[in-house]
């Protein structure tokens, strides 16, 4: 199948054609070539946060987010309904293959049984979900996705940070969500990224600049609470940011509207291009991931949509009946 129109591969975005056979991309034009379909091209979606263990939980909240995601909070009242949880975590994994995301990373609580819940859903799926456990690094994780150093003890979370890295495995955790929480301590467990960091000083964004960590931001979430990421800093700074969806209970795991939220909240202090925009929830999680397809010769994992849209229109205006294939 060959496609021509607006194409986004990497950190390029042109007027072109691709051509995919048996699920690798077999040639690249950046000019029309002879096609069957004419539309729009981007990579599928990595969301790189979820929770999608409360999705199946629709009550309005109206508590604080320590209420909420703390310790002992609501969300882990929720989590003992283990049939609901499982049934919701399909739901919203059937939901993000629906709206072409091919990677989600899942901060997945419950130790070892909530990591291997995850993994048996997940099976015979095309989407890939990269689970980092808590409590320990679990044989069927990815690695492990640290609540926050003040939830922890620090020697635990670095002991916990050591093991993943001598296993070659994955360690992020949530920073300063609420409440600045201490850089140096952060630094000090190499995290592979760290998640929020919106109560964070420009000297602390500068570190983590210098360190080379990226950001994960989940603005709709972090809104949900009151309050919101600086994009337009964290990308002056020069930090890596990509997207995720955070809570599946106050949050669809859904990347337009993730997109879409952040193109516009963005503009409350600055101006972010949509272009850039769409590669935080396409392209940087690749990057932070280590996910390398969509070359010549390569796995293909695109969304093709029905017709031709420039960056603006797809962050602001897409959504999944736009789309004509997802391609996995």
């Amino acid at each position: 199948m060959r496609i021509y129109g607006n194409i986004m591969l990497h950190d390029e975005f042109f007027v072109g054609t691709v051509e995919i056979e048996d699920g690798k991309i077999e040639k690249i034009w950046k000019k029309k070539e002879n096609y069957d379909v004419k539309g729009t091209v981007i990579p599928t979606f990595v969301n790189m946060h979820t929770h999608i263990g409360d999705y199946y939980y629709r009550e309005e909240i109206n508590m604080s987010l320590k209420d909420v995601v703390g310790p002992n909070g609501l969300k882990f009242k929720i989590l003992e309904d283990e049939e609901k949880v499982k049934e919701g975590m399909k739901n919203a994994v059937e939901k993000m293959e629906r709206c072409g995301t091919s990677h989600f990373v899942d901060f997945r609580e419950g130790g070892e049984r909530g990591v291997r819940i995850l993994r048996e859903i997940l099976t015979g799926r095309k989407i890939k979900g990269v689970i980092l456990g808590r409590g320990d690094l679990w044989d069927d994780a990815d690695g492990v996705g640290l609540s926050s150093i003040s939830d922890v003890d620090f020697i635990h979370a670095k002991n916990l940070a050591e093991k993943c890295k001598a296993h070659g495995k994955i360690f992020a955790l949530h920073a300063s969500e609420d409440g600045r929480e201490d850089v140096e301590k952060i630094l000090q467990l190499e995290p592979d990224f760290i998640v929020h960091f919106l109560d964070a000083t420009e000297e602390d964004l500068e570190e983590v600049k210098e360190k080379g960590i990226p950001i994960v931001l989940t603005p709709r979430a972090n809104m949900f609470w009151g309050k919101m990421p600086n994009i337009p800093l964290l990308l002056k700074k020069g930090i890596t940011v990509a997207l995720g969806t955070d809570n599946g209970m106050i949050a669809e795991p859904c990347m337009f509207r993730e997109m879409e939220f952040a193109y516009r909240t963005s503009k409350l202090n600055g101006f972010v291009r949509a272009q850039q925009i769409l590669k935080m929830a396409t392209v940087e999680g690749r990057k932070i991931l280590g996910i390398h397809d969509n070359y010549e010769g390569k796995k293909a994992r695109l969304i093709v949509f029905n017709r031709i849209m420039n960056p603006y229109e797809l962050v602001t205006r897409a959504s999944c009946s736009d789309i004509k294939e997802i391609i996995m």
